[in-house]
């Protein structure tokens, strides 16, 4: 019985296989499209949300990037603050903002609270105040710095913009005056405890020099001490972002980050990045007996 040739049998395979592909490579340009919103996901789903009566999801962003509201949002009463109370404050670019993979509602209800324009809300991704619509890693932090028995309750004031230069967080930047604008309506409401500064993964992959970084970063804790506000900043080491293959561990931005930390100044070490995530780590007690962050690499 005559065998079919090599040709023939590639051919019946060729068709399965190429829909397998295209099937594959529609699902990776989803997958890829949805994490970036490329597509009108939300207007979709509230076209047909209303096609069937149904009330629209309301979600805004302001002129900043950040999100400032969000449905399902649980107001709650702000806390007193008194010694056992800790009011941080999350500045910088998108490991601090809502663009983590994974969503996180707290596990202390009104213990661990996220504070936004005079409002309380329990903390739960994405949080209000900050850029981006997805998880983050602040409403954790806020529960295991809970659960460290340091505090009894926890208020956390994210204000993160992803993507963002050192240049526009200066004294002279463009987001100086939202910064300001959070740090003058905390003053009524609380005193700030920690300020969490994680950046820098855009300045390394611009080529920022070592001196422009240090210059523009004090002209920010200037700017934020002349608020009045006294926190200590607690300065990451955060310049990788995925796998660069031109980035090194002494870089310039990185070296200049190092050499911030002077507690003069009120400045300490935060993480390095790449060895610890940014939130959520190991804590330390500051001089002052305040809570930082342990370095751990």
């Amino acid at each position: 019985m005559p065998q079919p040739s090599r040709g023939i049998a590639m051919r019946r395979f060729a068709l399965p296989l190429s829909i397998a592909g295209l099937l594959i490579a529609a699902y990776g340009f989803g997958a890829y499209s949805f994490a970036l919103d490329l597509w009108p996901i939300r207007e979709l789903r509230n076209m047909k949300r209303g096609a069937v009566g149904q009330a629209q999801i309301v979600t805004q962003f302001d002129a900043f990037g950040r999100l400032t509201a969000w449905p399902g949002k649980r107001d709650i009463a702000c806390p007193a603050q008194d010694a056992r109370t800790a009011i941080v404050l999350f500045i910088g670019q998108s490991i601090q903002s809502n663009d983590a993979g994974q969503r996180y509602v707290t596990q202390h209800g009104d213990k661990v609270a996220a504070w936004f324009d005079h409002r309380c809300l329990q903390a739960q991704s994405p949080l209000l105040g900050t850029s981006g619509d997805k998880g983050e890693p602040m409403t954790r932090f806020g529960d295991r710095l809970f659960e460290s028995g340091l505090y009894d309750r926890v208020v956390l004031v994210p204000s993160a913009i992803g993507g963002t230069d050192m240049a526009r967080w200066a004294a002279n930047g463009d987001l100086a005056p939202m910064l300001g604008g959070v740090l003058d309506g905390l003053k009524s409401q609380y005193r700030l405890t920690h300020i969490v500064w994680h950046q820098g993964e855009n300045d390394f992959s611009h080529g920022a020099s070592t001196e422009a970084y240090t210059r523009q970063f004090r002209s920010l804790a200037d700017m934020i001490r002349a608020r009045g506000v006294d926190a200590p900043i607690l300065v990451s080491v955060a310049t990788r972002c995925d796998d660069d293959s031109k980035w090194t561990p002494g870089n310039p931005v990185a070296t200049a980050q190092r050499a911030l930390p002077d507690a003069a100044r009120g400045l300490y070490a935060g993480v390095r990045y790449g060895c610890a995530a940014a939130a959520g780590r190991s804590l330390r007690r500051l001089p002052s007996g305040r809570v930082g962050r342990r370095k751990v690499c």
